[in-house]
């Protein structure tokens, strides 16, 4: 697999760029860009991104931090497998990857500045409870809910906690699709994004 040149710093990866895996997801663009934008992040930042997948969160904060360190927390051996060739394709060295299942994986790592949690395999509010633990005072926590019952979920949790700037968007996006000599809009699944800070 060929080294992809991506020169710039701003977010906004393409997608084809990613290698890809049928079953393995991916933050998409356009809710990549709002997810990694809401995380506020800075050079020599110490980033979680939970549930990691694909990895296309990981390559963005990884490109964003540097020299400071993403640790990419992944259950799925077959993810972890993508998660790296992605980081080798972005020639990436600020990105450790933790398998095993999240929360107990958190336990061991550094304080972080900054928390992402894209994915949870049933174990949300484990995870939100260790990842408050884990969170430095003033750090920012995002989570991506794709379904009804996970955005509710996180608010709930940052409010109970204190957090300041608690906010949650709801991202609809439409792509173009040629359909023969026209073209249509593609609605794809809409994400919800819930941030908060962790309060001093």
């Amino acid at each position: 697999m060929s080294k992809v040149e991506w020169p710039y710093r701003t977010p906004g990866i393409p997608d084809d760029l990613f290698k890809r895996v049928s079953g393995v997801p991916m933050t998409k663009l356009e809710v990549r860009i709002i997810s990694v934008s809401r995380l506020r992040l800075f050079p020599g930042a110490v980033v979680y991104d939970v549930g990691a997948g694909t990895g296309s969160i990981s390559v963005e904060c990884a490109l964003q931090v540097h020299p400071g360190t993403v640790y990419a927390l992944e259950r799925d051996s077959h993810a972890d497998e993508l998660l790296e060739a992605n980081i080798r394709r972005f020639g990436l060295n600020n990105v450790k990857l933790v398998p095993g299942d999240a929360p107990g994986t958190m336990e061991k790592l550094p304080l972080a500045d900054r928390i992402f949690i894209g994915g949870h395999a049933g174990s949300l509010r484990e995870i939100l409870t260790m990842a408050n633990e884990k969170l430095k005072p003033g750090g920012w926590l995002v989570a991506n809910a794709v379904t009804l019952e996970t955005g509710p979920l996180v608010l709930e949790f940052l409010k109970s906690k204190g957090y300041l700037q608690v906010d949650g968007i709801s991202v609809s996006v439409s792509r173009l699709k040629q359909a023969g000599l026209s073209h249509l809009w593609q609605a794809q699944n809409p994400v919800q994004v819930i941030c908060g800070q962790k309060p001093l």
